[in-house]
């Protein structure tokens, strides 16, 4: 297999690897959010709640840019993405 567009390859190699590292750190941490029983979750001062929201947020962030990482990767092996996209 050839890349046709190397820096839409790098560019999706740096995507892929910022996007796995947010879900890799951000998910043992929303796991143990949501692993306290409903008394316990509720017994938490806000600021611990508005924490486990935005993680939740980067989570999903972190999830579109693994995506967009693994299909910039995709295309750099397609023909029509060799000049660039038009």
């Amino acid at each position: 297999m050839e890349i046709k567009n190397i820096t839409l390859f790098f560019v999706g190699i740096i995507l892929l690897i910022i996007g796995s590292l947010i879900v890799i750190f951000d998910y043992p941490q929303i796991q143990f959010f949501e692993s306290l029983d409903e008394e316990s979750y509720y017994m938490l001062d806000v600021e611990n709640k508005s924490i486990h929201q935005r993680m939740i947020i980067e989570f999903t962030i972190g999830m579109i840019i693994l995506s967009v990482g693994i299909g910039m990767i995709g295309m750099s092996f397609l023909n029509r993405f060799q000049n660039g996209i038009r």
